[in-house]
């Protein structure tokens, strides 16, 4: 991760939030970017604040449900995942080009199984903490 935030200039977990944006290019409810980034409630807050201090995002409370915070780049969050992408994309081709598509692919799937794995059981340790307290 270290490698790609020094090649690309963002860290991962900011990264997967800006293109997330980018790509949905209308207000996206923050439960919706949550999930979309694989991103516990706390750890996006976070992410999000500093991209709004960056001034890279907005977020807004949703017309139709006061409930809902919605998310949305400005032109500056833009203007940065795009000149982030070419970075991108050369680092993953430097970093990855030589690995058959298939592999790739497997590869992909197994990260992201882990990685709900250890959301989950990151939540049921987090849920028996407050049973018991």
């Amino acid at each position: 991760m270290s490698a790609y935030e020094k090649d690309v200039g963002h860290f991962l977990p900011r990264w997967r939030v800006m293109l997330y944006l980018y790509n949905e290019e209308r207000p996206c409810p923050q439960k919706q970017l949550g999930d979309a980034s694989h991103m516990d409630p706390g750890a996006l807050s976070r992410q999000l604040s500093a991209l709004e201090t960056l001034g890279w995002i907005v977020r807004s409370t949703d017309q139709h449900d006061k409930r809902i915070t919605n998310v949305m780049l400005t032109k500056a969050g833009k203007e940065q995942v795009e000149e982030s992408l070419p970075k991108r994309a050369a680092f993953i081709k430097r970093t990855l080009g030589s690995i058959p598509d298939q592999q790739l692919h497997q590869l992909m799937d197994a990260l992201l199984l882990l990685e709900a794995r250890f959301n989950a059981t990151g939540k049921e340790k987090a849920a028996s903490e407050d049973a018991v307290a």
